[in-house]
Order: C-alpha cells, then sequence, then structure tokens
C-alpha cells in the first residue's frame, strides 16, 4: 500500500487542482453582470461543464501519473498503466449549474457562486478518485482501493474508510461531499479486508430518500430514518 507520504503527495495535488479550478471560477463570476440574470445564467451553463471537464481531465492525470509511480516503487509484479477516467459527474454539471443560477434571479445572487464552489470542486477530483477506483480494479495484482481519510475528517468519511479495508467492487465510485480531502489509494494487498459494501450502499440511497421526504412521502422518511441509524451504528463501530 502506498507511504502516507505518497498519499499525502497525491491529496496535496488533488487540493492544488481544486484551488486553480475555485480560482478560474472565481475570476469568471467577477467578470459576469448580476443585473442581467438570463444572461449571467447562460453564461454559466456554458462555462461551468467547461471548467470541470478541464480540471477534471488535469486530475485524471495527476492521478494516473501517481498511481504508475507508487506501483513502480512498490515493486509490483507485472506490467499496467493507469486508466485515466473522466468525472461519473460529468453530466451532472449543467443541471447542477441550472440550479445553481436560481440564485441569480433572488436578492441573493451571490448564493448561486457559493453552490457553484461546493459542487465543481467535488466533480473535477471525482475523475482523479475514479481514476484510481477503476486502474484498481482493472490491475491484475491489486487487492482494491481504500479510503484514506485526512486528519479531523468527517465521521461519515471515517466510516466509509471502514478501518483500512478494501473496496472491491468496480460498481461501488468514491463517495464524496462537497470540500471533501479524502482519498482513493490501491492496495496490492491480498490479505486486506473487504469494507462492508452494503453499508456503503445505504449510505448512497439517503440522499434520494432525503429528498423524498423534504417533499412530503412519509415512506421515504421512515426508510431514511432507518437508513440513518444503520449509518450511525457503522460510524459507531469505526470510531
Amino acid at each position: 500500500m502506498p507511504s502516507q507520504a505518497d498519499t499525502e503527495r497525491l491529496r496535496l495535488a488533488q487540493e492544488g487542482v481544486r484551488a486553480l479550478l475555485l480560482r478560474d471560477l472565481d475570476a469568471f463570476w467577477s467578470s459576469l453582470n448580476l443585473g442581467d440574470a438570463a444572461r449571467t445564467r447562460d453564461a454559466l451553463l456554458k462555462y461551468v461543464p467547461l471548467l470541470v471537464k478541464q480540471y477534471g481531465e488535469s486530475a485524471a492525470v495527476v492521478a494516473a501519473d501517481w498511481y504508475d509511480e507508487v506501483r513502480a516503487a512498490e515493486a509490483i509484479p507485472g506490467r499496467f498503466r493507469a486508466s485515466m477516467m473522466p468525472s461519473p459527474y460529468q453530466d451532472a454539471t449543467e443541471p447542477t449549474a441550472r440550479r445553481a443560477a436560481g440564485a441569480l434571479f433572488t436578492s441573493n445572487p451571490g448564493d448561486a457562486l457559493t453552490s457553484l464552489e461546493s459542487a465543481v470542486g467535488k466533480y473535477a477530483l471525482a475523475a482523479g478518485r475514479s481514476t484510481i477506483t477503476t486502474s484498481s480494479s482493472r490491475d491484475p495484482q491489486a487487492s482494491g482501493w481504500h479510503r484514506e481519510v485526512r486528519s479531523g475528517g468527517c465521521d461519515f468519511c471515517k466510516m466509509l474508510a471502514g478501518r483500512g479495508g478494501v473496496y472491491k467492487e468496480a460498481t461501488v465510485h468514491f463517495a464524496a461531499h462537497g470540500h471533501c480531502n479524502c482519498t482513493a489509494v490501491p492496495s496490492w494487498d491480498a490479505s486486506a479486508p473487504e469494507v462492508d459494501v452494503d453499508i456503503y450502499k445505504a449510505s448512497e440511497r439517503t440522499t434520494a430518500l432525503r429528498n423524498r421526504a423534504a417533499a412530503g412521502d412519509a415512506s421515504a422518511a421512515q426508510q431514511l430514518a432507518d437508513h440513518n441509524a444503520l449509518i450511525h451504528r457503522a460510524i459507531d463501530m469505526y470510531a
């Protein structure tokens, strides 16, 4: 498994990509005429998906190079090159920008930027995380991928990290909140324990249930309560 120094190097590279992305977003925002809400919305709908694509590609390059470097440093047998992946959120970027742009037509147009700053970093960095998780699934010598939580990470992230366990299923993507600083790292330890994927999938369903409950769906509200209880039991287990 990559060393803590290697993992921190990847984390800092991710944060560098996020910082550059937010710099460009803020600069673009400063150029907009917030007095013309419709034109500003249309400009964001064109610009934000391109921004996520550009920096998603950067995140993927960083992650692929890092994967290949640490694999070589670990002297893992066999030839393998990491696969650069696009952001799994690319198609969600335009709808997200449209929802955020709704604030432009209110008395607090700056809320649109706040929403976008939370989303675009997650969306772009997901390309790098997906590069590592997918490569870990394709690498014949890898046993899976592991979630590394930064110091002071939230309980949700700690629960998903699963005490150093690895995810082996290619269908499990890297769950992250808006300003998540966790990283995905490959594992070549054949004896590494597997994270309980059922717990992970339960956490994924929470967002959809929360939206339905907010809309007044009583059944969803009860399911959400049950799921939250499951998640909290997992947090207590991994704390």
